[in-house]
């Protein structure tokens, strides 16, 4: 009896979608445009967004929102334009984010890049460039501070277009507050990656002070909830207490 009412219990939570994965996002600035996305941005002078083509045109995207487009934000001295996308909940173990970036021109001093936040908007992990340092590569920027990023070709000369057309970065959420990270499909080799807690539930763009016709390009937003290890065994009960039923039947 004890068996059944525990497979009834599972089997009630699952329907009630207490045990329930969001599917998969997937948006791009030709389809999508910036919806669902929210302006965050600091300073009161010149900074913004746009729909636009970047340099690497293998970044734009085409849909109902715009033909050959990209992301597109500016920001001048001491000012922060910067997006945020929600996602329907906090990002499992074994899920992703990914995006592609690409760098313009960058004044001394100047930021771009992405950051990965709990729901008050906590930076959990960051990955940016600074600018006006032609032997530099992106930074990271987590639990263990900020580091270079080690193994894959990231380097960029803030005069051109110099990282291979673009880079799609991927972040993936390890268990115990661990993940790893790739470069256009090459995992970066620094060690002790972690963050101080696995609460990720939205991504944020942002161009702090590139300078004035510095324009800064996103595009190609993935996240992806694979199934956790709890889910999983919520499932494996499911199974269980059907085939207990079975049985008793």
């Amino acid at each position: 009896m004890k068996q059944l009412l525990l497979a009834a219990a599972v089997m009630v939570a699952l329907a009630s979608g207490a045990f329930a994965q969001w599917s998969d996002i997937s948006v791009n600035a030709g389809a999508n445009g910036f919806t669902n996305w929210t302006e965050a941005n600091l300073g009161g002078g010149v900074k913004g967004r746009f729909l636009g083509s970047s340099a690497p045109a293998g970044m734009n995207t085409s849909g109902g929102a715009g033909s050959n487009v990209s992301w597109g934000l500016y920001a001048e001295s001491a000012q922060t334009a910067a997006n945020i996308y929600t996602f329907p909940s906090t990002l499992p173990v074994g899920g992703y984010v990914q995006i592609d970036i690409s760098l313009g021109s960058i004044s001394n001093g100047g930021t771009v890049g992405f950051g990965l936040q709990n729901s008050s908007a906590a930076n959990r992990f960051e990955a940016y460039y600074i600018g006006e340092n032609a032997s530099d590569t992106f930074k990271l920027n987590s639990a263990g501070g900020q580091q270079n990023v080690a193994g894959p070709t990231t380097s960029f000369a803030s005069s051109s277009y110099a990282n291979g057309n673009f880079q799609t970065v991927r972040f993936t959420l390890g268990a115990t507050n661990t993940y790893t990270l790739s470069f256009g499909g090459v995992d970066v080799s620094n060690a002790g990656l972690t963050i101080t807690a696995s609460d990720i539930s939205q991504i944020r763009i942002f161009n702090f002070a590139a300078g004035g016709g510095n324009d800064q390009f996103f595009n190609n937003v993935s996240a992806v909830p694979e199934p956790s290890t709890y889910a999983l065994l919520a499932l494996g009960a499911a199974g269980l207490g059907a085939h207990l039923i079975r049985r008793r039947r």
